[in-house]
């Protein structure tokens, strides 16, 4: 330990305000003893009080009580010199100068602090307001959703056991809105809680399987799919969240494009780094949108030029924010009636990427044909996942769906 980890505060803390003040004292001692070379101790004093000041930068008290004190003693030594006959009396107005310029690096100093200051209150502000924003965010969707749940369990226990014809129309248009209602929520809490430590699990994927699963799972919906090539590019990252990610860059795909457009899939890996993407021969996006259409709540112009009502604006929000979680890109391509592509960028998987070294198994590829039973809900979104929702019981292989693809 060294002797300067002995000191015990005060001396600590001030050990260089202590420095100083002995500094002084042994140059005011020199002016005293020399008087004919006292210019070169004076000058010292009053430059090393300035840049001590801009290094501690005092509180007003303490400034004003160590500028007065130097004053006085550079003052008096001057002025008795100058009773000696060793000073001339124009030596006399440096003591004011010097003060002049140590108050203006005051001012300056003091400016400097209250504009930090004022800095870090904002910033705590908005520090506060987001976390009580997410707070807000995250407490108001978990309410929701029991409310919203129960609500919905009566509506379509009405729409099934209802014989009125009118009564059943009525309970089923109060389903989808509940159902739009509850993927809302959920959405909002996927985005107040993308922050948290533990938002991803990650582990070592796949991405032909998973780009197969769910190319059957939409194959069912009337598009013209195609798988246009899939490399092997394993990555690292949270299944359930990268699916869904994938899961509703498709929805979006399908949303603008009517049966008679055609559907891509591609997985292409380029060195270290994979993309993904979905293109469609669909509406695509005004420029003036591209823009914004990753931002909350954004909804794109459609070909009419009409604002789309359907959806909740915050798809492609969640993809951008599932997308970065995993430290990968976006981007989109779009030109008005000819379609867009969506393209996912991510690093493949290293044994530097992983855990300890550790290289998880891969999961096993789902290329059987069988029945799919359900679609995530979460990322179910507008009338056309409905119909999927529908018609996916009765799905067969990939392979055969599209096959008869026209």
């Amino acid at each position: 330990m060294s002797p300067f980890d002995r000191l015990e505060w005060p001396l600590r803390r001030y050990w260089i305000d202590i420095a100083w003040w002995a500094f002084a004292i042994a140059n005011l001692v020199a002016m005293a003893l020399w008087p004919s070379w006292e210019t070169v101790p004076f000058h010292f004093i009053w430059v090393s009080l300035t840049l001590l000041y801009g290094f501690r930068v005092w509180k007003m008290g303490p400034t004003t009580l160590t500028l007065a004190f130097v004053v006085v003693l550079t003052g008096w030594v001057l002025f008795h010199d100058f009773l000696g006959g060793f000073q001339l009396p124009g030596e006399l107005t440096e003591v004011p100068l010097m003060a002049a310029m140590f108050l203006a690096s005051v001012w300056h100093a003091q400016r400097r602090l209250t504009a930090l200051r004022d800095a870090q209150r904002v910033s705590e502000q908005n520090l506060r307001l987001l976390e009580q924003g997410q707070a807000f965010v995250q407490d108001a969707s978990h309410e929701l959703r029991t409310p919203i749940t129960i609500a919905l369990g009566h509506a379509e226990l009405i729409q099934r056991t209802s014989s009125d014809p009118v009564a059943a129309q009525d309970a089923t248009v109060v389903v989808e809105e509940l159902q739009r209602l509850r993927r809302l929520a959920e959405r909002l809490v996927m985005l107040a809680s993308a922050d948290r430590p533990d938002f991803l699990r990650r582990t070592r994927i796949d991405l032909e399987p998973m780009i197969l699963n769910l190319a059957r799972r939409w194959s069912v919906t009337p598009r013209r799919w195609s798988l246009v090539r899939l490399d092997d590019a394993p990555i690292f990252g949270d299944p359930d969240r990268l699916e869904l990610a994938f899961d509703a860059l498709i929805e979006n795909a399908v949303k603008h494009t009517s049966p008679q457009d055609r559907i891509d899939l591609s997985v292409v890996r380029t060195g270290a780094r994979v993309s993904i993407s979905v293109a469609d021969t669909g509406d695509g996006i005004a420029p003036e949108d591209l823009g914004r259409i990753f931002e909350r709540f954004a909804k794109a112009t459609t070909v009419s030029g009409d604002r789309a009502r359907d959806g909740s604006g915050l798809g492609l929000a969640i993809v951008k924010t599932l997308v970065e979680a995993h430290r990968g890109t976006i981007e989109v391509e779009s030109e008005i009636g000819r379609g867009s592509t969506f393209r996912v960028t991510l690093p493949v998987a290293t044994d530097a990427t992983e855990p300890d070294g550790q290289r998880p198994p891969l999961p096993p590829p789902e290329r059987s044909p069988g029945k799919q039973t359900a679609i995530d809900d979460a990322v179910a979104d507008d009338e056309a996942q409905e119909v999927a929702a529908d018609a996916v019981r009765d799905a067969e292989s990939i392979t055969e769906t599209v096959g008869r693809q026209p």
